[in-house]
């Protein structure tokens, strides 16, 4: 649960893929900590908050794109507001030992790596269902499946993407262009 990932650690890394929901996760955590989310780009370049409050760095990963070595500028700021916890989220594929390494470097302890997991078929169709409540999800399904894009929905982000596109197809799909078009 959210609140035994906050109990375990007063650093965390939060890693998934893009759409997998990191965002709306960090958001949840900051409203139960009393503050806001940060991207890293924006904290990178805008400083530290109140010293001792929770601080949340978002996107890590797009930081990393722009800057390889930008983790420790953003490390070294927030080390200097003396967050009572630190959470930050990235793509897996941005985050990696060096990173892990630099955070233990700048607070003298390793943090939590957590892992997204990709939602299930039960929980993909309830996200389908709540997303498109008058609509079948095992028609919703085979038709994805008919183009070999099944694999692309245990992405949240995906799933409802393809789902409006089905809805906007007339539930049934003429080809992946059109399908990532309409998306």
């Amino acid at each position: 649960s959210e609140a035994a990932l906050l109990a375990a650690s007063r650093l965390i890394v939060v890693l998934a893929e893009p759409g997998a929901g990191k965002t709306q996760l960090m958001e949840s955590l900051a409203q139960q900590l009393g503050t806001s989310v940060v991207t890293a780009n924006r904290f990178a370049h805008t400083g530290s908050r109140p010293n001792g409050s929770a601080l949340l760095i978002d996107a890590y990963d797009e930081l990393a794109k722009v800057d390889a070595s930008g983790i420790y500028k953003l490390l070294a700021t927030a080390y200097e507001a003396n967050p009572s916890s630190l959470v930050i989220s990235s793509r897996s594929s941005e985050w990696d030992y060096a990173a892990t390494h630099a955070v233990n470097e700048f607070f003298g302890e390793r943090p939590l790596i957590v892992r997204l997991l990709e939602f299930s078929e039960d929980e993909q169709r309830r996200i389908f269902e709540h997303h498109a409540p008058s609509e079948d999800f095992s028609a919703f399904q085979a038709e994805v499946a008919r183009f070999d894009l099944e694999a692309l929905l245990p992405n949240p982000q995906f799933l409802n993407l393809f789902a409006d596109a089905y809805i906007q197809s007339g539930r049934s799909f003429t080809d992946k262009r059109t399908i990532f078009s309409q998306a």
